[in-house]
């Protein structure tokens, strides 16, 4: 006969995820997933949201997107705009090895997210580049990285305004 345990296993909390880079774009996450043997979450119960007091920085090395990738730093009066994805705490795994935080190339870290749409602010994880990882200053974003941003927050209903900084970030045209 089993004996009972005095203590159940814990599950792991549910969490939101704070998504503000290449995996907003789900072409892009779809193959990594397959590869690593996960499923794509859905992005259905997501809601675009923004993280005040924070920009877009690029200052992590990324080989798989041949130049600069984006992480946060802290900014005051600026804010970056992302998904905010509830998950379940079995997904956290999922989460921490997509952003790299499996490796130490990125940090969890709790932030306070406001939907787009209004209501109260919500607790959520977002993923900020580890200090020993960062590139001795910025450099400028990755081109394919960029674009899978840009495709990722359009699909995510982000503002036009963050649209059209992302665009900017492409830097001038060629002639």
């Amino acid at each position: 006969m089993p004996i009972p345990l005095s203590h159940p296993p814990q599950r792991p909390p549910d969490f939101v995820w704070f998504i503000y880079g290449s995996s907003l774009d789900r072409d892009s996450f779809l193959p990594w997933a397959r590869e690593h043997g996960y499923a794509v979450p859905g992005f259905e119960r997501g809601f675009a949201a923004r993280l005040d007091g924070f920009r877009l920085a690029f200052e992590v090395a990324s080989r798989y997107w041949n130049g600069a990738v984006g992480s946060l730093a802290p900014a005051a009066g600026s804010h970056v705009e992302g998904l905010a994805l509830p998950l379940a705490g079995s997904l956290r795994s999922l989460a921490d090895h997509k952003e790299g935080a499996q490796t130490g190339l990125y940090v969890a870290t709790d932030v306070l997210v406001a939907p787009l749409g209004g209501g109260p602010p919500t607790p959520a994880v977002a993923y900020v580049a580890s200090p020993d990882r960062r590139l001795p200053e910025e450099g400028r974003p990755a081109a394919l990285w960029l674009e899978a941003v840009i495709r990722g927050a359009r699909a995510a209903g982000l503002s036009e305004a963050w649209l059209t900084a992302l665009e900017r970030l492409r830097g001038p045209a060629a002639p």
